[in-house]
């Protein structure tokens, strides 16, 4: 077959049995009876056999439960209540922490991002094996704000006296509420310890939180695959679906994962614009993050991940 017979450029160096096998994989679903007595389901068995199957649909239940509906008074009372000065009280104090002020580490002068975005843009690809060269902390420092940094701040009068602050960050967030945290694991990074730390966008600083050894081997991905143990920092995307979900319901989980595809889209740019690589991270464990950085997986969950290091290529 050649691109005469309809066939795109680039498929038509594919032979025409490959073609017509994946034609007819993709034409049809198979009924299998026998689906709902067997323990070892593929995702490929799972989508083909849905209209008798009777296994739960959970990714599908999660759009049905999350669709925006007219005349929802629940969801109007509860945006409305975010307007009234302990709302607006509450939202001023988001990102305040506690920690200790021994385990803060101060980050240095970010570096001018110098490069034309169109060049930056279309020249990212995504890099998954590296030197093992570590980088600069300043690096570090320019590529976290660029993702969770803190751009502006606002005074707003309240109703009752007195006023409060609100503090804009680099990346969108649905009511302002930022509720995806940035973790920076510095496995190859000058002037910062070998350690898990949680970036804190108010004091812009780092705040040490463990150490990265288990985080690395929670990584589902063979080295061949990702050189993660030649990677000079790990981004952790870890995010409190009910500081969304308390104003917006279920719907706030859509939100919060949009801020995280903002955050982690602003850490690749910079990254392309600072001559490093990165890819894309969805192969950690779970449970064993979870454990790492404290969190229960449900009201504190890890969204996801970027690796970031010198490109080998």
């Amino acid at each position: 077959m050649t691109p005469a017979d309809g066939i795109p450029d680039e498929l038509s160096t594919v032979d025409t049995a490959t073609l017509a096998g994946a034609l007819l994989a993709n034409s049809y679903k198979s009924a299998d009876p026998w689906v709902n007595s067997t323990g070892l389901r593929t995702h490929s068995l799972r989508h083909r056999t849905l209209s008798h199957s009777n296994d739960s649909r959970i990714a599908e239940e999660f759009l049905v439960n999350t669709r925006l509906r007219p005349h929802d008074r629940e969801t109007d009372a509860s945006i409305q209540s975010y307007f009234l000065d302990s709302g607006l009280a509450m939202v001023g104090r988001i990102g305040e922490s506690e920690d200790l002020e021994a385990s803060i580490v101060a980050l240095p002068p970010s570096i001018r991002l110098r490069r034309n975005v169109d060049e930056v843009l279309f020249g990212r690809r995504s890099r998954r094996q590296y030197t093992g060269d570590p980088i600069g902390a300043d690096f570090v420092a320019t590529i976290v704000r660029s993702a969770a940094g803190v751009t502006a701040e606002a005074t707003l009068d309240l109703y009752g006296g007195g006023n409060a602050t609100v503090r804009f960050r680099v990346a969108p967030s649905g009511g302002g509420l930022y509720p995806v945290h940035l973790y920076v694991a510095a496995v190859s990074v000058t002037d910062l310890d070998r350690r898990l730390y949680r970036y804190d966008p108010l004091r812009d600083a780092l705040i040490g939180c463990a150490g990265i050894d288990a985080l690395l081997d929670a990584c589902a991905v063979s080295d061949d695959l990702i050189s993660l143990g030649r990677a000079a920092v790990v981004f952790l995307l870890v995010g409190q679906p009910w500081r969304s979900m308390r104003k917006y319901g279920p719907r706030g989980l859509r939100f919060l994962f949009l801020e995280a595809g903002a955050m982690a889209q602003n850490i690749h740019i910079a990254t392309e614009a600072l001559g490093l690589g990165s890819v894309d991270c969805a192969s950690f464990f779970d449970d064993q993050v979870h454990a790492l950085i404290r969190a229960d997986g449900v009201h504190e969950a890890l969204v996801h991940a970027i690796v970031v290091g010198d490109p080998a290529e």
